[in-house]
């Protein structure tokens, strides 16, 4: 893995998680349009992420037409907001999302591991890393 895929990989990780955390409470999502807001930008944040990785890690996280459909739900996020169908998000955010996880999880330990090996001996740490790489990181 190079460390460009590594840190693309991280960043997929990053945007997975917080849709992970939007996922954690079905009857929170129904009622708080805040929470529909932020699970529409974190599904293009995903897409954004996933797009930087190469067509076969996008396969692997994805599955085979994975990636089309969300590059399909990201168009429609960004173009005919108002349209958004509440069900299929979280579909999206509770099923794919979860999925995703799974498949992604072995290489982002790897990818972890790879940046940690590279930070070696640099006067850096792994958080200020992080934030120059990542950008923005969820607080938990």
């Amino acid at each position: 893995m190079s460390p460009e895929d590594a840190e693309a990989i991280l960043a997929l990780q990053v945007e997975v998680n917080v849709a992970l955390q939007l996922a954690a409470d079905e009857a929170s999502y129904r009622q708080d349009w805040r929470i529909q807001y932020a699970a529409e930008r974190v599904l293009e944040r995903v897409f954004q992420a996933a797009q930087a990785l190469p067509e076969i890690r996008r396969e692997r996280y994805f599955g085979g037409d994975g990636f089309q459909a969300l590059r399909g739900m990201r168009n429609r996020l960004a173009h005919n907001y108002l349209a958004i169908d509440d069900d299929i998000l979280w579909e999206s955010l509770s099923v794919d999302i979860p999925q995703v996880h799974d498949r992604l999880h072995a290489d982002a330990a790897a990818a972890g591991m790879l940046i940690g090996e590279l930070m070696a001996g640099q006067d850096t740490d792994g958080e200020s890393w992080r934030r120059t790489h990542l950008g923005r990181i969820d607080p938990e």
